[in-house]
């Protein structure tokens, strides 16, 4: 299963959610667990007058903090996950994690931090949806 994180309430929901289904197998610890957070790029703009290394720490320190809650839950639950950090489209890079580590579900909640507009909440989960192709599982808050 791959777990999109992005440390908003929705994605805290759809962990639960996770490990509820974890809990309900035969053999759980055989469960291969992926968790992902997707940072949107900067504007062409700023980019364009800021140092790669630079942008590359401010998104590093983005995933990292939207990262621990899982982690931390993870943790406490003792399962273990393979982590991914990618910058660029989510629903896109989300949909290619999933695929490319041969996951069977994609978990993610319904609305989560991810944009400048309120207009775009949910959009993430949209656009997954249309790219994916393995299944789907959208929790709500």
């Amino acid at each position: 299963m791959l777990l999109a994180s992005d440390g908003s309430p929705g994605a805290a929901q759809a962990l639960q959610r996770l490990l509820a289904l974890r809990a309900q197998l035969r053999e759980p610890a055989a469960l291969e667990v992926h968790v992902v957070n997707v940072q949107r790029p900067v504007s062409g703009d700023v980019a364009s007058f800021v140092p790669k290394t630079s942008l590359d720490d401010y998104h590093h320190e983005r995933a990292e903090a939207a990262l621990q809650p899982a982690r931390a839950a993870l943790a406490a639950a003792g399962v273990p996950f393979k982590e991914h950090q990618h910058v660029g489209d989510p629903g896109a890079a989300i949909s290619d994690v999933a695929a490319a580590q041969g996951c069977d579900l994609i978990v993610m909640g319904a609305q989560g931090l991810g944009s400048h507009t309120a207009a775009l909440l949910g959009s993430v989960a949209a656009r997954t949806l249309h790219l994916s192709r393995v299944p789907v599982m959208v929790v709500r808050a």
